[in-house]
């Protein structure tokens, strides 16, 4: 039915449209789209609250809330990000990544549609960045 889908309280913008126009709902995305080309994250560092998305403060910090782990031995994505140094191997964990092509998934990464938050190494944790 078409007024499921649609905003009770739409807002206008500056000219003479709606806030929000032109762009795609979330059940219009493709598939695990953070996997796919153009892609984008930031590096967070240590902490796990995103700062694009609303988290409550309270997750931060609290060992209750599921956090996504990338596997560094499969994960193309986990690869991707941590941009590691083809002498030494170390990761130099990048600031933005974006994706150039589309990746496979792995394991946890193939049974969810998208992500907010992924930690990548103990500490350090990216935000992807839905466009």
């Amino acid at each position: 039915f078409f007024f499921e889908n649609c905003d009770w309280f739409p807002t206008l913008d500056l000219y003479d449209g709606w806030i929000g126009d032109r762009y795609p709902l979330c059940y219009d995305l493709p598939s695990r789209a953070f996997l796919r080309k153009r892609a984008a994250f930031k590096l967070l560092g240590g902490t796990s609250s995103g700062r694009y998305h609303y988290e409550k403060s309270s997750w931060e910090g609290d060992e209750t809330v599921k956090r996504f782990v990338l596997n560094s031995d499969h994960s193309q994505l986990y690869n991707k990000l941590c941009d590691s140094d083809i002498l030494t191997g170390t990761c130099s964990w990048p600031n933005n990544t974006i994706l150039d092509d589309d990746l496979e998934c792995c394991s946890v990464e193939c049974r969810v549609d998208t992500i907010r938050v992924v930690q990548v190494a103990p500490g350090v944790f990216y935000e992807y960045i839905r466009r």
